[in-house]
């Protein structure tokens, strides 16, 4: 037998079926459907982009975001304003102050001490930061101390600084990210003399 397509047998030719294409509808259905589907992933995914932009603050909205009325919050360094039970859960409670022209920090309601792990409430120290800049105080219960914070929850006698939330302000809306948490720093000891 030799290698040609004419010296092939009619028993191992192909059948006229095999040489028909696969029916165009099927691949326009096939595209239409793949088409659909992006379209419908870029539309959930837009939504959830401007949903801070459709919700009427307070809410809480997808992404783990907190919209809130920047009218609603306290001026520049005016008492802070606690938002808890009513919109998120106590256990994730946070503190918001507005430290600078439209700078606003939003802190953890509690704090763990580092080594111990016990975990006790922030509460709002001074209005105004008093000695050393202390503004925030973790209140009784973390080992019988008071532990002071300055407004942006760096530590001032305390081991470890405030956890914090990114917060963004666009327009009238304050916006804050409680998907993730920046942990508090530790505190560094500061050298007693300049190295220059």
């Amino acid at each position: 037998m030799g290698t040609r397509h004419e010296d092939q047998p009619p028993e191992h030719w192909a059948g006229p079926g095999s040489l028909d294409p696969t029916p165009t509808w099927k691949q326009f259905l096939l595209v239409g459907l793949l088409a659909f589907g992006a379209l419908a992933i870029i539309g959930v995914v837009a939504l959830q982009a401007l949903a801070p932009q459709l919700a009427t603050p307070p809410a809480l909205v997808a992404g783990d975001r907190l919209v809130l009325a920047r009218s609603a919050l306290p001026g520049v360094m005016q008492p802070p304003v606690r938002i808890g039970a009513e919109l998120i859960p106590e256990e994730r409670a946070i503190w918001v102050l507005q430290v600078a022209d439209r700078e606003y920090i939003a802190v953890s309601a509690y704090w763990a001490h580092p080594e111990t792990g016990e975990r006790c409430p922030v509460l709002a120290g001074k209005q105004t930061p008093g000695p050393a800049g202390a503004v925030w105080r973790a209140g009784p219960g973390c080992e019988g101390k008071t532990w002071n914070f300055a407004p942006r929850g760096e530590p001032i006698n305390a081991p470890r600084g405030l956890d914090r939330y990114l917060v963004s302000v666009d327009g009238e809306r304050v916006i804050v990210n409680l998907s993730r948490e920046i942990r508090g720093f530790g505190k560094t000891p500061q050298p007693t003399r300049s190295p220059l």
